[in-house]
C-alpha cells in the first residue's frame, strides 16, 4: 500500500495529504498549510495570516513594510491528489467538490519571530 504525505518546507515533518481543502492545517514548527486554487492563493495565504496572529498583530504586519513570515507555494499539487486517488480504491469525497479543472496549490506560511 502507497501512502503519500507531505514534508513541510521548513522542517521537513510529514503530515498526511490533507483532505478538508476548507481548513488550515498545523505543523509542530509552527507553519501553517492550506490547499488553495491557484487563482486564490492571495486569498489563502490571508486566512492562515489570520491564523497565525491575532488581529491586533494583523493589523501591525500590514502596516509595515517589513516580511514577517516566509511563504512557500506548492503548485504542483494536482499530480500528488492524482497519483493519491488513483493509489486509493476509494476516492475521496472532499476532492469532488472541486473543478477538477481548477489547478490547486499548497501554501505553506510560517512567522519569522
Amino acid at each position: 500500500m502507497n501512502t503519500h504525505i507531505i514534508i513541510c518546507p521548513f522542517c521537513e515533518n510529514g503530515h498526511p495529504v490533507p483532505n478538508d481543502f476548507d481548513s488550515i492545517h498545523r505543523c509542530t514548527c509552527g507553519a501553517c498549510y492550506k490547499v488553495c486554487g491557484n487563482h486564490a492563493l492571495e486569498t489563502g495565504v490571508g486566512d492562515i495570516a489570520g491564523e497565525l496572529w491575532n488581529e491586533e498583530e494583523l493589523d501591525f504586519v500590514r502596516s509595515i513594510p517589513v516580511d514577517f513570515c516566509n511563504i512557500v507555494i506548492e503548485k504542483d499539487f494536482d499530480r500528488l491528489l492524482d497519483l493519491k486517488q488513483t493509489a486509493e480504491m476509494n476516492i475521496m469525497e472532499r476532492f469532488c467538490k472541486y473543478d477538477i479543472n481548477t489547478h490547486l496549490s499548497l501554501v505553506w506560511v510560517k512567522r519569522l519571530f
